[in-house]
């Protein structure tokens, strides 16, 4: 991966707190393998709980294909609507931070003010999905204020 993204984080010291057990947890061990029932459980029991509870239910398979039909007909708009209204099945979010992830690994994380945190990320390239980091973002509890992507190291 060629260049590098500051995430910069803001929120309280317990936010933040939350933030870098799971961001630590991703790094001593990422998901890799199939992601399987095997590794949802093994992530469900390593996760801290009050992120584990925050992931939606599986949906079942008609449920899924009755989800996409309808989002399929949607205005981009509704669209983006329909997928913060799904949330993140765990299986899906722990894609973005295993090794078959192509557009961006975490790299390191780091407390830079007592307020502020900043994750870094190897990307691939300049268009970078980012709805998995924004929700672990939110989901602690803390904000994003920025996104640097100049590549410049924490």
């Amino acid at each position: 991966m060629d260049s590098h993204v500051n995430v910069v984080v803001e929120g309280e010291a317990g936010s933040l707190a939350r933030l870098a057990s799971v961001l630590e947890c991703l790094m001593q061990a990422p998901p890799a393998g199939e992601l399987d029932e095997a590794c949802e459980l093994a992530w469900r029991g390593r996760l801290p709980g009050w992120l584990v509870s925050q992931f939606a239910s599986e949906a079942s398979a008609a449920e899924s294909r009755a989800w996409l039909n309808g989002w399929r007909r949607a205005s981009a708009a509704k669209r983006a609507e329909m997928e913060d209204e799904a949330g993140w099945e765990l299986l899906d979010w722990l894609y973005w931070f295993s090794s078959d992830n192509e557009f961006w690994h975490l790299i390191d994380f780091s407390r830079s003010k007592d307020r502020e945190m900043v994750v870094l990320l190897a990307t691939a390239d300049d268009c970078t999905p980012m709805k998995a980091i924004e929700w672990l973002v939110e989901k602690s509890g803390a904000e994003i204020t920025s996104i640097d992507r100049r590549g410049d190291y924490l």
